[in-house]
């Protein structure tokens, strides 16, 4: 029997599940490999699209081996929603296309193959009629080097030429953070600050998107936000320089145009919800089932 989709997938990794259940939900035939069940798989069907996502070391050789011997007629496609802005390679065989969510300008390809970008498909976070008592928030961890000069200097103007303002700042060396007093950290506060850490996308981007949170951060790198994919127009975020120099007067800047932003990045925010992110996303397998 040949069936549509088969994935390899992560169970407990949201954003992947979504895009590959939303795909299911859509009435193709889909069968589904994880993380428990990989070293017991064996086939019982052909595949028109295999969809490789698991990638750990002792996972690898199972997928190569299934690939090279039961699905060598198969549509192959290299599903990466990790942090690595370069192509990783885990196939023997070439895929035929690559979605790769850190993808930029300057991602080599080894493969020498069709890539295409995507970012996270987040669900909206916006509460309704929460008064906006915060003037910025930010929460972060010291757990990245990228992101730790910013975050001191967060600190500082909090401290000193800033202190008037209201701040709700959460830095810890953990990550660990309550869900709900987070959501709405976000939806009471004016402006919400981001800097760039482990990747250039992160979910903070589309949380505060969501809920017109207006954002100050460093001009966006992914091909994710390009015409490429779902453009995101730089016009509708306060853009900060890679050295955060600025960041004094682009605060002051943004808390005095916070409702103009708010406006603009919760229309955009429209244009990248999940269901438009897995049409996009979609539309490169479609010629193939």
């Amino acid at each position: 029997m040949l069936k549509d989709f088969l994935f390899f997938n992560y169970s407990w990794v949201p954003n992947s599940t979504f895009l590959f259940k939303s795909i299911e939900k859509m009435g193709y035939s889909c069968d589904f490999v994880d993380e428990n069940t990989i070293f017991n798989y064996i086939p019982e069907h052909n595949y028109k699209i295999v969809v490789v996502y698991l990638h750990e070391d002792n996972m690898l050789p199972k997928i190569n081996y299934l690939i090279d011997n039961y699905f060598t007629s198969s549509i192959l496609v290299q599903h990466d929603d990790t942090d690595s802005e370069q192509i990783n390679y885990w196939t023997r065989r070439k895929p035929n296309f690559i979605m790769q969510r850190e993808l930029t300008k300057n991602t080599n390809n080894p493969y020498n193959c069709i890539i295409y970008p995507f970012h996270f498909p987040i669900q909206s976070m916006y509460i309704s009629n929460v008064e906006k008592t915060t003037d910025v928030v930010y929460y972060s961890t010291l757990t990245n080097y990228r992101r730790i000069p910013f975050i001191k200097k967060v600190i500082e103007l909090s401290q000193t030429t800033l202190k008037h303002l209201k701040w709700d700042l959460r830095i810890t060396d953990s990550g660990v953070r309550t869900p709900e007093d987070y959501k709405l950290a976000i939806n009471k506060a004016k402006i919400g600050l981001h800097y760039f850490g482990n990747s250039y996308d992160a979910w903070r981007i589309w949380e505060y998107a969501s809920c017109g949170l207006a954002t100050l951060m460093p001009e966006l790198r992914m091909n994710s936000i390009t015409k490429e994919f779902i453009e995101f127009n730089k016009s509708n975020y306060v853009i900060l320089k890679d050295d955060f120099s600025d960041l004094h007067e682009k605060i002051l800047f943004t808390l005095n145009n916070y409702e103009y932003y708010s406006k603009k990045i919760i229309e955009e925010y429209n244009y990248h919800t999940p269901d438009k992110c897995f049409e996009k996303y979609f539309s490169h397998f479609k010629p193939f089932v």
